[in-house]
């Protein structure tokens, strides 16, 4: 880095470490680090998801393309679970190790989960394009349960000649942003679709604008 990215470099973090940050400030961050992070898989990724969002490639359109076809295959005898596309420990420990080479501390716990927050909502409504057909086959979602918030992708399958929609988390971060009301007695998400989700923050605390949901 020459001495003005530096400078940048040091305000990103200032404003991920005093908690002074939203989605728009993550946003930024990722797109000037994406340059400066090509060995870091994660940073990268994301990185380029988030310019590319529907014309992703990489390891992120490989997941999606998996996601498919394990969606293809449900009722077929074939199992297998769809993880997530990053677990919370991936994108801490490659988001500190990113830090810590330029210097500076790693970032808490809170911090991460906060900037996992602003990635979801930064991601949703992308359009899932099948690799085979390019068509759409599925959308990102922002989704909300009393103990977590999700990007969920959906799909659907054919099923008996008929379209069973299918849900599954890309994304997940802990909730301790907004009380959310458990909808049944296994907290089943709330799901987003017909309505853009802003995280915002407000002295130092993220806030989450979403319909008030009970």
């Amino acid at each position: 880095m020459d001495n003005k990215e530096k400078q940048l470099f040091a305000y990103y973090y200032k404003q991920f470490a005093e908690r002074s940050f939203d989605e728009k400030d993550v946003l930024a961050f990722l797109l000037f680090a994406k340059k400066h992070a090509q060995a870091n898989k994660v940073l990268n990724e994301l990185g380029q998801f988030l310019v590319q969002r529907e014309q992703m490639t990489g390891y992120v359109k490989s997941y999606f393309d998996h996601c498919q076809e394990i969606i293809q295959n449900l009722g077929k005898g074939k199992k297998e679970k769809i993880e997530n596309l990053f677990s919370f420990k991936e994108i801490r420990n490659q988001l500190n190790a990113f830090f810590v080479e330029q210097g500076f501390d790693k970032l808490s716990p809170e911090v991460i989960n906060d900037i996992m927050l602003c990635m979801i909502a930064l991601l949703q409504d992308v359009k899932l394009i099948s690799r085979t057909t390019n068509k759409k086959v599925g959308h990102l979602s922002f989704a909300a349960s009393s103990k977590e918030l999700f990007l969920m992708g959906n799909m659907r399958v054919l099923h008996k000649g008929r379209f069973i929609p299918i849900t599954f988390p890309v994304l997940t971060a802990r909730n301790s942003y907004e009380k959310v009301t458990p909808r049944d007695q296994n907290d089943t998400p709330y799901l987003f679709d017909d309505a853009l989700i802003e995280v915002m923050n407000h002295e130092g605390q993220l806030v989450i604008t979403f319909p008030t949901i009970n």
